[in-house]
């Protein structure tokens, strides 16, 4: 008795479905830049928290800090969706 084996054949709705898959999946992926300014976003909001927290020492010079990283990540991301 002898086994059979399948060929791997695609076809034509194999190929549709993956390079559907693989277009939602680029989709879902944020551009290197938005990573970036949300980020920025994030950590001056990280840093008025870890003062409430008492774990940075209360200074006006971290608080200027903070909003600064804020407002530069907001008007980068702004910038990068294109509403600036």
């Amino acid at each position: 008795m002898t086994t059979l084996t399948n060929d791997f054949k695609p076809t034509l709705i194999r190929i549709a479905i993956t390079k559907d898959f693989d277009k939602l999946f680029e989709k879902l992926i944020p551009p290197p830049r938005m990573v970036v300014s949300v980020g920025l976003i994030l950590a001056g909001m990280v840093i008025p928290l870890l003062m409430a927290v008492q774990l940075l020492q209360l200074s006006f010079l971290l608080g200027f800090v903070g909003f600064c990283l804020v407002s530069t990540g907001g008007v980068l991301t702004l910038i990068f969706c294109g509403e600036i």
